[in-house]
Parts: C-alpha cells; structure tokens; sequence
C-alpha cells in the first residue's frame, strides 16, 4: 500500500462537530428526539450513526489520498509496494539515506544505505527496491533487511542463478534475479512486508565518470518530481507550502540524510564545487574528503560534484593502484593538453551517408547539412571521399581525391542530388571506405552518418575488426532514436568516437565539436611499456583527443614504478618516462579492470565466426564469479539468508488469525485491517438496530 496522506485539518473539523453534538443543550436533545422519532431512532442511535459515518468517511478520505505512480516516475531509491488491481506501484516511507563514495580518477565506487517503513496497517504481498544509476553503472553488492529476514545478492553462473529462483519461488521463499527494468534502473523484488514493519537496503555499485569539456562531474541520484514530493513525502509540512516549484521538507531530522566523498582525483585541480548543495571541502594530502551540510532528506535537485584538472602545453598522466590477492591493479589516466596547438597531421576523410528509406524526410536533410559543414572543414591539403549506401554503395570518386575548389564543387553537387530510397546495407560502403588505400602520412579518418537502423550487427562488427587497419572510424547517429549499441560499438571497434544528434537543429554545433576534435588529435598511436607482464585493456589503446582523456587498465604480476607512454603528438615522435607511486590502496580499479576484461572479451566471443567458443565463454564466466561481476553469462541474484523464518511469514500473511502466527515467528504485534472491521461491525450494529425498530413497529 502506499503512504495514506490525511487531511488533518478536515478530520479536526469533524472531530469538533461531533464534540459539539455532544454538548448540545437539553432543549436542542428534546428537538432531536422529536426529529428523530418518526425514524425510530433515540440519541444512542444518533451517535452510532455518527460514529460510522465518520470512520467510514475517514477511510475513503485515506483511501483517495494512496498515490500510485508508474516506474518511469522513479527519480531516486524508493522501496515500492504493488497494487493488483491498478497495476502501478506506491512508495513506502523513506527514514534515511546515507551516501558513501570513494572516487578514484574517473571511477566512483558507491555505498548506498537507505530505510523504508511500511507505515501502514496492511500487509504488503509483492514489494520492490528500486534504485536509478548512470547507464555505465555496475550494481555489484546488495542486502535487504526486512523485520528479521536477510536476503543477499549472490553472483551465480546464469543457468544456476534462474534455477536458486525458480526453486525458492516453488518454496515460497524471497528470492529475485536483479533486472535492469530500464538501461539506468534496476529492480529486485520481496515478498509479504507487514504493517509497520522496516525495510533496510544496501547496496553498492560502480560508476565510470566521463571527462567532458574539461570537468569530470560526478552525479547522485536525489531529486525527487515535484508532484510526489507534494502528495507523498511532505504532508506534515503542507502548510508551508507556498511554492509548488519549491516543495521542500522542513521537518526532518537533520541526522535522516548524509553524504561523504572521498575524492583522489589524480591530478592539480583548478575548481572544485558542489553545483546545487552546500557542502564542506577539506584537503588531505592527495585526498579530498567532501561532506554535506544540507541534511535534507528529499530535495528537488540531484547532488553533483564537479571538478576540473589543470591542464598544461602537454599530455599529463596520473596512475592509481589496488593490490588484492598478490596481483597490482593499474588505472592510467591521460589526459589531453590544452587545445591551443595546431595539429599539421595530413588527413583522409572518407564520408559514409546512408541514403536508405528509414532516412526519409528531416533526417536526410539533416545528414545532408553534416556532410556539407563536414567539407567546410578540410584543409587545402587534406584528401576526401563521399560515399552514399542504400542497396547498394556508390562513390563520388573512385578513390579519395584531394580537397581543392573543382573536387569540393563536384562534392556539392553529388549531395545535392541524394535521395532516401531502399534499404539499408551498410556492408559494401563500409568495405569500399576502408580497403582504399592510405597514403603516407595522412590520417585516415571515416565518418559514418546514419540512423543506425541495423539488425545484422555482429556480422558488422567482424567485418569493421578486419579490415578497419590503421584508419579510424567515427559514427554519427542521426535522431532520437539510433541504435546506440551498433552505433557505439562500431566506433570502439573503428578506434574512433560515437556521436548522436538527436535534436536535428543541432547539427551544426555538434558536427563543429566532432571535427575540432578530430582535426586535431593530441596523440595518435598510443601504447604504454609497463616494464613487467600485464594484461591490459583495451588491447589497442585509442588515440588522444582534445576534449577526452584516455583511460587503461591493466592487471600486472609485478609493479614497476617506471612506464613508458609514447605516441605521435602532431608529425613528432612522443616518448616519456612517468615515476609512479606506488600505493595499492586505491578503490574499485580491481573490478573496473575486470569490466573492461569482461567488455573486451566479450567482443571477442561476437566476432568468432564459431558462436560456441567454450573457452572464451569459461574466461568470462570465471571473471564474473571471481569479481563478482553481472555478465552475459553471470547474474546478481538475491537469496533469502533465512529461509525457515520467511516460510512461516508466508504462512502468517495467509493465515486469517495473524496474531497467533505473529506469537510464533516473535514478530511485533500490531492491529491488522481494525478500520474495516469497525466499520463492518457497526454497520452490523446498525443493520440490527433498524431490524428491531422495524420488528417493534
């Protein structure tokens, strides 16, 4: 059931009529009495009647007030309870929510600790937890406590996951496989919560940050809509309210939310802020430790940390270490210097349009705008190509031509004339772009624009890692709907970037951004020399662009503090030895280095022509088991750590005499459904009245 919401105000005012009919004068009890006897009813009668009346009216008033709400709605952790009849869902109340987070360059490992409370009088049957993360998260730990019953998240080989919950769902026990209900929320169920019974939830996840226009921001889950903070968390302040825009709880105790960060963030930084919340920054050697002061426990505004790293002239570098099990785990972080550099790199620019029917209308026109300001930005001595595809492929030249006036005219011409028609077979341009031969000293660069309408992805992928060489791929999706994985993965394989417009009006400044970019990589051909053996990932690092650092991880049988980081930085050859510390006490590189090796391994079990690559599958179930990882063949599945207690709390929510199954299991007794059984019982009452009144007549 959801929170009931009351009307206090309503209910006092009825409260106060019913005194003063109590109170009324004996002459004003004698009217009544006459008023009343022609239908048989005395003063007892009357004040029964009453009484009924006014429970029942409370109960509606209770009743109208239980807010459902859909799980698109879900803006931060709620505990949920389920409603058969309308489908939806209502939230329980929330006690507390504590937040603690240790950052490492661009990782956040995340401890979220949270109490529900299922403040009313009715039994719960089907509850969920559900918690919103960042699309790149990884939940890795969670625990539930409900009354006396344990359930944990356990990572198991899929096939053994779904059988621990068939299994437990035959024995009625409280068992769920945690599901991602969207990309950015994951789910897990539990069974029969009793009234005013609390729910304790912990979990723990990891989060990749993304560096962007030169800040790194880290974000937290707390804002809640408007509309459910109103009607569902700030009752008890709905006379202060005076601002639906501002809704903001002034009666919780300040002890009810806390938030500590502890950020180890690699580099010198020239700012770092909270952008919405007060908080409190202190520095520790390499660490900052940041608290909140706004104890708030709902607030309109998610929190957001955001810090910006002082760049330099050069490529910098920052390395973190974990030790676990005898083996040294390595983040390297590089980041690019400032953009203030002009790149004299030689380039190839091959253009890829898909031209198919999907592309019909305001897309066409949109990826035409982005190949003609995609020209703009060839220098004289730059080469080019343009290749539209449909059914079939077509190139304006036969091989890339260079960038001069008569070339870029013919260029015009050609996508003035292009039509969306047929369907879509990105293969042949996608090989008539890579197997043109590169020249000496140019860059390769292919821009591949479409709507990424496309079902045939793994055989892409295999076709893009062989034969992709030394040219990089840059994808560009066209509208709001592209298919994000293809499009994204494509560019990984490519060694390039993925880049999505969705608001067609943006065309211009997003296609700006891409080709400042990428005529101006700050280092190409990367590779790091770890002085010992090491597995690292990814395999072929990308290259190094102006607004993006690139991150590598790698597992290492022994540590060597010396590494060599070299690449080309403009037509020069750059090489420099970085001296590492060595601390090993840094958070989350562990299992981030196992994503990666998960991630990368799993690319390699699409691209083998043989789908049934047993080791291949082996070496990722065995690094989801030993990381505890999800993975495409583990998964997180919450167990019932006691399962005798939740079997007789499932006999007791089935039990009609709840109070002497409450006796047995040693569970806190409290009333259960006492509103409708008064109101049944003094509609009895009254039915029994008129019976005899009427039998007396």
């Amino acid at each position: 059931m959801a929170e009931k919401i009351t009307n206090t105000r309503h209910i006092r005012q009825q409260l106060e009529s019913l005194h003063n009919k109590r109170n009324t004068s004996n002459l004003a009890n004698k009217q009544s009495k006459k008023k009343y006897k022609g239908l048989g009813l005395n003063w007892r009668d009357v004040v029964i009647l009453t009484l009924a009346l006014f429970f029942t009216g409370l109960y509606q008033a209770q009743a109208k007030a239980q807010d459902y709400f859909d799980l698109e709605d879900i803006d931060t952790g709620m505990m949920l309870s389920y409603n058969d009849e309308s489908n939806n869902y209502g939230a329980l109340t929330l006690l507390n929510s504590d937040y603690s987070i240790n950052i490492t360059g661009i990782i956040a490992e995340v401890t979220v600790k949270q109490s529900f409370q299922n403040t009313t009088e009715d039994w719960i049957a089907e509850g969920m937890y559900a918690f919103p993360v960042a699309h790149n998260a990884a939940v890795d730990h969670m625990k539930l406590i409900i009354g006396q019953r344990t359930i944990e998240g356990e990572i198991h080989e899929i096939k053994q996951a779904i059988k621990i919950y068939e299994t437990a769902k035959k024995q009625g026990l409280t068992a769920s496989i945690v599901k991602q209900y969207r990309p950015n929320l994951f789910t897990t169920e539990v069974a029969n919560i009793m009234p005013n019974e609390i729910v304790q939830v912990e979990i723990r996840y990891q989060q990749t940050l993304i560096y962007d226009a030169g800040h790194i921001d880290f974000r937290l889950p707390l804002a809640i809509k408007n509309r459910y903070m109103q009607e569902r968390y700030l009752v008890d302040s709905v006379n202060n309210l005076q601002d639906a825009e501002l809704p903001v709880s002034n009666t919780v105790d300040e002890k009810f939310r806390s938030i500590e960060i502890s950020l180890e963030a690699g580099f010198e930084l020239s700012e770092l802020v909270s952008l919405y919340h007060d908080v409190t920054i202190q520095n520790e050697q390499i660490y900052q430790k940041i608290s909140l002061n706004d104890k708030n426990l709902y607030d309109r505004n998610d929190f957001v940390l955001r810090w910006t790293p002082t760049v330099g002239n050069k490529p910098q570098a920052a390395m973190f270490s974990e030790k676990l099990n005898g083996n040294e785990y390595v983040l390297l972080m590089l980041l690019p210097p400032k953009n203030n550099i002009v790149n004299e790199q030689l380039r190839d620019v091959v253009f890829i349009i898909d031209t198919s029917g999907s592309m019909h209308g305001d897309a066409m026109n949109a990826a035409k705008d982005a190949l003609l300001f995609g020209l703009t930005q060839l220098n004289a001595n730059d080469k080019f190509n343009i290749i539209e595809f449909n059914t079939y492929a077509q190139p304006l030249f036969n091989k890339s031509a260079n960038a001069d006036p008569n070339n870029l005219d013919k260029a015009i011409a050609f996508i003035d004339d292009l039509e969306s028609d047929g369907g879509t077979n990105m293969g042949p341009a996608l090989a008539m772009a890579m197997k043109d031969d590169i020249e000496q000293n140019y860059l390769k660069q292919i821009i591949f624009i479409t709507d990424g309408s496309v079902g045939n992805e793994s055989q892409l992928f295999r076709q893009i890692n062989q034969q992709i060489n030394n040219a990089r791929l840059f994808t560009v999706a066209i509208g709001e709907a592209p298919n994000n994985y293809f499009m994204n993965k494509a560019a990984l394989i490519g060694k390039g970037t993925y880049t999505n417009i969705a608001k067609l009006s943006d065309v211009d400044f997003i296609m700006n951004n891409l080709f400042v970019k990428i005529s101006s990589p700050a280092l190409t051909e990367v590779q790091v020399d770890w002085n010992t053996s090491a597995e690292q990932n990814p395999k072929v690092i990308p290259d190094l662009y102006s607004d993006q650092p690139v991150m590598v991880t790698a597992k290492l049988n022994d540590f060597n503090t010396n590494l060599v980081l070299s690449g080309f930085n403009n037509t020069t050859i750059f090489s420099k030895v970085f001296n590492m510390n060595k601390d090993g006490q840094s958070n989350g590189i562990a299992k981030l280095w196992a994503r990666n090796q998960i991630e990368d391994l799993t690319d390699d079990y699409m691209l083998q022509n043989d789908v049934n690559n047993d080791e291949l599958k082996q070496q990722i179930t065995e690094l989801g088991l030993n990381y505890h990882l999800v993975s495409q063949f583990t998964s997180l599945v919450a167990v019932d750590k006691n399962p005798e207690l939740s079997r007789l709390v499932a006999m007791q929510a089935k039990d009609e005499n709840r109070l002497t199954t409450l006796d047995q299991v040693n569970f806190p007794q409290t009333a259960l459904g006492w509103m409708w059984q008064l109101i049944l019982g003094l509609l009895l009452v009254i039915f029994g009245m008129f019976s005899v009144r009427k039998q007396a007549i």
